[in-house]
């Protein structure tokens, strides 16, 4: 190390190294020794943020803004750092103050935006989003979220992509606008928007694959073989397509080639489990052996209540307060719905909160009848969500867990057939020939499901003035 006796600079360099415990006590000796001051602190700040001291990372962000009052960027980082750790009202204090000194630029208002979102203070949200877009209209984070809460709020295409339209079409606006679409039901139009981008930008090509696989997949067979190789995008892609044309030797060797290269990657085994059942290969019945993998529990009524029914009346009026009257978001697998905002562990509602004990038990339960030995879990995100008739799922997995859920608070009481059922095995890419769903799952109010994070599904609509609620988190192992 070169010889530094300034202590930010040599701070600085450490921390390049990846030194960040060496970096830490340098400043804690320059504080100690009475070189205080904002600039220190701001970087004691960012070097225990590396270490995965988010609260003591605060702590000095504070002493920064003491120390520096004027200075807009310490706020921001307060604002940051604060929102990370789940104190709403001084990430959106610091925000404020951040903007008021001088950060009149994206960044804030696209924190403002996100904060006032998970508040539910949409029409607030709305206006801090937009001005964020004002301030970069090729942000892809601000023109997605708000495209996606306009979209919410009001179900209305023309509106929610009103700002992507006028905006510089890079692809990531493209890509953007084409989710926007697809969420919207407009398929066409957003594989007639990605093609005629991709004749300009080789690279939105494999975008412009996925939005022609259901409607034309010899076309999204062209458009890859003119997409930059290489990307793990690309080799997904090309499976789905060899599983749309019926080109299953292909898919298979593909596919198991992916996976091996791929172990831990959901998406990945999903599209093996497909190209193995359409080979017929017995090795699909392992990945999908519904009676030792996919399990059902009735939850027992947490303490403080007498029984499931008034568990469950209370969990239904907590969720329903949550809904509000926005329609399904973007890139998520419901249709004629909405999703809770937040995930559930942020609402102190006592109803929500007790969710989380009661399942406690079914999921140790399951990890034992499924062979797991170690008991260590943890819920990576949980969130609710409430469909309207005519509501479902469409086939999807769930890439970030380990296993996955449904947990159903209140389902309509007449129903004709399999409406509102849970199924499992029928692929969200298209197939030739086409697989349908090999397991069923018939709802109840109480019930807990249980599966891999791998297995595709989805659920069959249902036409009901009731709607259906439910909650539904992913599990992932805990060292």
């Amino acid at each position: 190390m070169p010889h530094i006796t300034d202590p930010l600079s040599n701070a600085g360099f450490l921390l390049d190294q990846g030194r960040s415990g060496e970096a830490r006590d340098v400043l804690a000796q320059a504080i100690a020794g009475g070189l205080d001051g904002a600039p220190i602190r701001s970087l004691m700040g960012l070097v225990l943020h590396q270490l995965g001291d988010f609260t003591g990372c605060a702590r000095e962000l504070r002493h920064a803004v003491r120390l520096a009052p004027d200075d807009g960027a310490a706020e921001f980082a307060l604002a940051s750092i604060s929102y990370r750790l789940g104190d709403e009202a001084e990430a959106e204090a610091a925000t404020r103050r951040a903007i008021h000194k001088g950060m009149d630029e994206v960044h804030p208002y696209l924190l403002l935006g996100r904060i006032l979102n998970k508040q539910g203070r949409f029409g607030e949200a709305e206006v801090a989003y937009r001005m964020a877009v004002r301030r970069d209209p090729t942000s892809p984070q601000a023109q997605r979220e708000l495209a996606q809460l306009v979209w919410m709020q009001t179900g209305d295409l023309a509106k929610a992509r009103a700002e992507l339209d006028a905006a510089p079409q890079t692809p990531e606006i493209t890509a953007i606008t084409v989710r926007l679409l697809q969420a919207a039901g407009a398929e066409d139009a957003a594989y007639a928007l990605a093609a005629a981008r991709a004749d300009r930008d080789p690279t939105l090509n494999v975008l412009a694959a996925r939005a022609a696989l259901r409607i034309d997949a010899k076309a999204a067979d062209r458009h890859l073989s003119a997409a930059p190789p290489g990307t793990a995008a690309r080799a997904k892609c090309e499976i789905e397509v060899d599983l749309a044309l019926g080109r299953v030797e292909q898919a298979v060797r593909r596919s198991e080639a992916l996976h091996g290269s791929r172990p831990g990657d959901q998406h990945a085994t999903a599209l093996l489990a497909i190209a193995w059942r359409l080979a017929g290969d017995p090795r699909y019945r392992a990945l999908y052996d519904y009676d030792r993998l996919v399990k059902t529990y009735r939850i027992d009524p947490p303490e403080g209540w007498s029984s499931l029914e008034d568990y469950l009346g209370d969990l239904g009026l907590a969720l329903d307060r949550i809904h509000g009257p926005l329609t399904h978001p973007v890139d998520q697998s419901l249709r004629h719905g909405s999703q809770a905002t937040r995930s559930l562990a942020d609402y102190p509602d006592a109803a929500i909160r007790a969710l989380f004990r009661a399942i406690d038990a079914p999921i140790r339960r399951h990890l034992a009848a499924i062979g797991e030995s170690d008991q260590k879990y943890q819920i990576d995100s949980a969130w609710s969500v409430r469909l309207n008739s005519g509501g479902f799922h469409i086939n999807h997995i769930h890439p970030e867990g380990w296993l996955s859920s449904a947990f159903y608070v209140r389902t309509p009481k007449v129903l004709q057939g399999i409406e509102g059922a849970l199924k499992f095995g029928e692929p969200g890419p298209p197939t030739s020939p086409p697989l349908r769903e090999d397991h069923l799952v018939k709802p109840e109010p109480g019930m807990l499901v249980l599966f891999p994070a791998y297995m595709w599904h989805g659920t069959v609509p249902f036409s009901s003035e009731e709607k259906r609620l439910s909650c539904a988190f992913d599990i992932v192992r805990r060292s």
